[in-house]
């Protein structure tokens, strides 16, 4: 990614606003895309406004030189926004991440397509910092240094992670982490009990990226190892 913003790694990163990233899906309509739609949240502008906003978001796309205009009529997307388009058209696995302190809540998604994974971290209400990480080997210990520097700042704060795999699109995978008033953590894992509650454990800080390694590669959601 070489648009504006770093990364706290000092990775190069782009803001892409979510009426440019579902006009981006929709160039390629696929299932990968639709369950992507889903797991980001995004929406399409309502069908009255659906022309002018396209218009803006093609306009805005073009000035930053993310795609031109073919002989034929035709949208092209630059050479970033093809590596972001294709991947989010072809993921195969997902990771939504939401962190919560009261009211506040801000989302991230981890989006992998084959090889190539990328990372999407809200920005404001409407827009998303893109970057890509190495491979999907890094992104355990991405994950849990998110989870991490957030739990460690204050009490009361809660991390929701959501893993979903193309194999089984309409059976994800949750798992919680909450730091309790008293400092103490909890996890919450699957199975759901009667009401469609997480069962909760005890978790320490240090057991937490074996967690998050097994949920992203194994699509386990459980209490860490004794």
């Amino acid at each position: 990614m070489n648009d504006s913003g770093s990364a706290a790694s000092g990775e190069q990163v782009t803001i892409y606003t979510a009426y440019e990233i579902d006009f981006m899906l929709g160039l390629r309509d696929t299932e990968n895309a639709r369950i992507t739609r889903e797991q980001v949240g995004l929406r399409s502008a309502p069908e009255q406004a659906r022309e002018f906003v396209t218009a803006a978001v093609t306009s805005g796309l073009r000035a930053r030189g993310k795609v031109e205009r073919s002989a034929d009529g035709q949208w092209l997307l630059g050479e970033e926004g093809q590596v972001v388009a294709a991947a989010l058209t072809a993921a195969d696995r997902w990771l939504g991440i939401a962190l919560a302190e009261g009211e506040a809540m801000r989302m991230a998604f981890v989006i992998k397509a084959d090889d190539v994974i990328l990372m999407l971290t809200q920005d404001e209400l409407d827009s998303f910092l893109v970057s890509a990480l190495p491979d999907a080997a890094h992104v355990p210990a991405s994950v849990s240094d998110i989870v991490l520097a957030f739990l460690e700042e204050g009490h009361e704060r809660t991390v929701s992670l959501r893993r979903t795999s193309l194999a089984a699109p309409e059976e994800p995978a949750p798992l919680m982490v909450h730091v309790e008033a008293d400092g103490s953590w909890r996890l919450g894992h699957l199975p759901l009990d009667d009401r469609g509650v997480l069962t909760v454990s005890e978790v320490t800080a240090a057991q937490l990226p074996e967690v998050v390694r097994a949920l992203w590669e194994d699509g386990t959601s459980a209490p860490p190892a004794a």
